[in-house]
């Protein structure tokens, strides 16, 4: 009988190690990868989310940065990082915020010190962060995803 559940035990142990990794688990992700541009020119530091259009529950939202290039690569959202977005159509949002910092140059820290102040500020048009009306889609299809680019206008029509 104790060699019964020392073997149950160690098939629960390796099974349970088997399952386990540092890679996200979930759906299955393509690769993704694009530019964002405004009016033509790279856009750095912008934040691009992909929101499934998709109602069913089998998709899941992706996002990443651009570099100083206006280059974006998306993370799935189950952890695969930079590995893309799962098969769909989406809705892509598109932000860039400028933060300043109101306290530069005075102490911290000491009793009498400032507790860091920002501002934030959208430098983009707000249907572009727009979940309902961004004019942005996309669709994520098997196998490599490049090319996914994206030219925003600082005015774009309604």
């Amino acid at each position: 009988m104790v060699r019964f559940f020392t073997f149950l035990g160690c098939f629960l142990i390796l099974t349970g190690i088997s399952g386990c990794g540092t890679e996200g688990k979930g759906l299955r992700v393509e690769y993704v990868e694009g530019v964002i541009s405004l009016e033509g020119k790279p856009l750095p530091g912008a934040s691009v989310t992909f929101i499934p259009l998709a109602e069913d529950g089998a998709m899941e939202a992706a996002g990443g940065y651009s570099n100083e290039n206006g280059v974006y690569r998306l993370t799935s959202g189950n952890g695969n990082s930079e590995k893309g977005a799962v098969l769909g159509e989406y809705r892509v949002l598109v932000s860039k915020i400028e933060a300043k910092d109101l306290t530069e140059g005075k102490e911290y820290g000491t009793s009498t010190g400032y507790a860091k102040t920002f501002t934030q500020k959208q430098l983009l048009p707000s249907v572009y962060q727009d979940r309902t009306k961004s004019p942005l889609r996309a669709t994520v299809k098997k196998g490599k995803n490049k090319g996914l680019d994206f030219d925003l206008k600082s005015n774009p029509s309604p």
